[in-house]
């Protein structure tokens, strides 16, 4: 049974390029959207230098992902509870949007590698409040 929902979500995962992280810092939460790839059930995510979101992740490695289907109604999203860190040597290629022209990514951005704790699969097709969750 979990094997069947670790598939189901790695699929899910796969599935999907944008997902909503969410930190939290001394002034509160942020969160913003960024691009992703799935490895499995871990995350990489493409930060900008910029965001506030790269600046809390130094502060506290706690996040909590989200990731909407839009194809589909009523809705479906995965949540996904983990530890984020720096990943030293990204894989720029499979991180940039497709078509983007960024001669040194690692000027403008950072990758961080989210290791789920916690991920549940939420689908209201199945009824209100239907989740699976699936605990690391």
């Amino acid at each position: 049974m979990l094997d069947k929902l670790r598939d189901r979500i790695a699929a899910y995962l796969s599935a999907h390029r944008v997902c909503i992280l969410s930190t939290i810092g001394p002034e509160g939460a942020r969160a913003m959207a960024v691009y992703y790839r799935s490895i499995g059930l871990e995350i990489d995510c493409l930060l900008p230098h910029w965001a506030d979101v790269a600046y809390h992740l130094e502060q506290d490695p706690r996040v909590a992902l989200v990731v909407r289907d839009d194809s589909v109604s009523p809705l479906r999203w995965l949540r996904c509870l983990g530890t984020a860190r720096l990943v030293e040597q990204p894989d720029w290629d499979a991180l940039l949007p497709a078509g983007a022209h960024v001669p040194t990514p690692d000027e403008l951005y950072l990758v961080v590698r989210v290791t789920p704790k916690r991920m549940d699969l939420l689908d209201e097709s199945r009824g209100w409040g239907a989740r699976e969750t699936l605990e690391m």
